[in-house]
């Protein structure tokens, strides 16, 4: 057997025992049964065995026993205890039948190869269970048996300190609800919710978790969460960087009984996660705000277009699309919520489709698409029903969502993202869907494209639509309303009448005052047209 070293970069340079590493994954609510001695465990990274290949040394090495049955085990046990490792990691079915009798006899052989074996039970992947042990090895590293200062030390050091100055079970999240850190302190109760947080390192998405979530960052300082379910209580703390929102500290709290001293010591935690993740985030943050000021130029119109995407090398291909999605939040909402919901949109686009980056502007989020074309409209329409599924699950708000015109070059990706701002203008905000392709409302675009042009040529309207539109603002009258539903429905008296909910003898009298009133003369045909528009423009401007 070889084992396969994807990440061999020790942690600390120091040595902890395979016990430590058994309580800490104890303690996440992973069920683990130790086995044989207890041997001292070197910080790196654990690695896969290879049954196909010759064994190689790796003193006090954590090895993932991928394919070994524990009730048949012996053989690479005692390969693995020659090629110096500390520990194999097996995994079994909980409850199986005849367990008790496997594992004493995985015990003694063991005990007979001098090797520590670490039984994990459940339905976990080994990606799964890869992905907790570098987590667990990375506590071990640097969290003490019983740590009681606020030092330094990297996250897991830090919610080891929380949760022992504060008395319960701690997580440290950011802003996308991901698990960064947790503790690992024994006889601290958790519930389901932590062990599933601790174990796919995100916390579950539930119906609750928007309005708590946003009570934890309106406040100032500690909030109390009570439990719901089977879920137990929390005290919870926003980590801010001055006014700017970079996190969350959550402690269980089974009583809802932690003392007011707790709360005080949760908040001096949260100081100092603000600064861990402060600093964690500098470079990628650097990256990530020169990035999203080249994409502000691109659907700005910058005159430097293309040396902007060639410099940002977004690896964009035309042609472009951009993707508007809008949430109407009221003035004053948090700016922790826009900026989940920027970094939830982002994750979910970025993800789904090659070739796309998205930036916040103004309330709306972008995402600029790479190389779209015409069949790509029902993909695109399913993609943006998942994000607003999404941000309504997680953040409880509504999406809108537009697709701008397609477009081929960068200079212009700012056309399309006009037109996905006008799309959001015209897009039903009852409507059940939330999605609309600037493609579809070409013609009601243009309109206020012309609407917009005439507002600045005034005297390029029709006369007779000016006057009115100012006679019905000084009388309350419908006569404009009542011309443009006639000329729409090309001039068919029943269908106007059942159009306004008027009786056809109605209809006939307001379009004789039309006529009396305005010198209007339908039979002209340029007359009809140029009055039509600017009708038209004037009610979609």
């Amino acid at each position: 057997m070889e084992p396969i070293d994807r990440r061999t970069a020790s942690r600390s340079g120091r040595e902890r025992s395979v016990r430590e590493l058994a309580s800490v994954l104890d303690s996440s609510g992973l069920a683990v049964t130790s086995l044989g001695p207890d041997r001292p465990l070197v910080l790196a990274s654990p690695v896969i065995l290879d049954p196909l290949e010759p064994s190689q040394s790796v003193p006090g090495g954590l090895l993932l026993g991928v394919g070994v049955a524990a009730d048949s085990a012996g053989p690479a046990l005692r390969e693995a205890a020659r090629a110096g490792y500390a520990a194999v990691v097996l995994k079994e079915t909980a409850n199986s039948e005849g367990r008790p009798e496997a594992i004493a006899r995985l015990s003694a052989e063991a005990d007979v190869a001098g090797i520590a074996v670490l039984v994990v039970e459940g339905e976990l992947s080994w990606r799964q269970l890869d992905t907790l042990l570098e987590s667990a090895l990375g506590a071990v590293a640097e969290a003490g048996d019983a740590p009681t200062a606020l030092g330094a030390g990297d996250l897991f050091a830090l919610a080891n300190a929380i949760a022992a100055m504060v008395g319960g079970a701690t997580t440290i999240e950011n802003l996308q609800e991901e698990v960064l850190a947790y503790s690992t302190l024994p006889d601290q109760p958790i519930d389901l919710d932590r062990q599933q947080g601790i174990l796919g390192r995100q916390v579950p998405h539930l119906p609750e978790n928007a309005a708590q979530y946003a009570a934890v960052f309106r406040a100032r300082g500690a909030v109390r969460i009570p439990g719901t379910g089977e879920a137990l209580g929390r005290l919870a703390v926003a980590v801010r960087a001055g006014n700017e929102p970079l996190g969350s500290v959550w402690v269980v709290d089974p009583g809802g009984d932690l003392p007011d001293e707790a709360a005080t010591a949760l908040e001096r935690g949260a100081d100092l996660a603000a600064l861990h993740l402060l600093r964690a985030r500098s470079g990628r943050d650097l990256a990530r705000l020169r990035r999203a000021e080249g994409l502000r130029r691109l659907i700005h119109g910058d005159d430097d277009a293309a040396l902007v995407a060639r410099r940002l090398n977004l690896g964009l291909r035309p042609p472009f699309a951009v993707l508007a999605f809008e949430a109407g939040l009221p003035a004053g909402a948090e700016a922790v919520t826009l900026t989940r919901l920027t970094d939830l949109v982002s994750t979910l686009v970025e993800s789904q489709r090659r070739g796309t980056w998205c930036v916040e502007e103004g309330g709306v989020v972008y995402a600029v698409l790479g190389e779209v074309s015409a069949k790509d409209g029902q993909l695109i329409r399913t993609l943006a029903r998942r994000v607003r599924d999404r941000a309504s699950r997680a953040l409880g708000v509504t999406l809108r969502a537009a697709l701008g015109a397609s477009v081929d070059s960068a200079a212009a990706i700012v056309a399309s993202r006009h037109s996905a701002d006008q799309a959001l203008l015209l897009l039903d905000p009852e409507g059940e869907e939330g999605f609309v392709r600037a493609a579809d409302l070409h013609s009601r675009l243009s309109l206020l494209e012309i609407g917009a042009f005439l507002q600045t040529k005034e005297r390029l309207v029709a006369p007779a639509a000016q006057e009115m539109a100012s006679y019905d603002t000084s009388n309350g009258s419908e006569y404009a309303k009542t011309l443009l539903a006639y000329l729409e429905s090309g001039r068919d008296s029943a269908l106007t009448a059942a159009a306004l909910s008027l009786h056809q003898n109605t209809l006939r009298y307001r379009l004789k005052r039309i006529r009396d009133l305005f010198d209007v003369d339908l039979s002209h045909a340029d007359d009809v047209l140029l009055l039509w528009i600017s009708l038209r423009a004037m009610q979609t401007g």
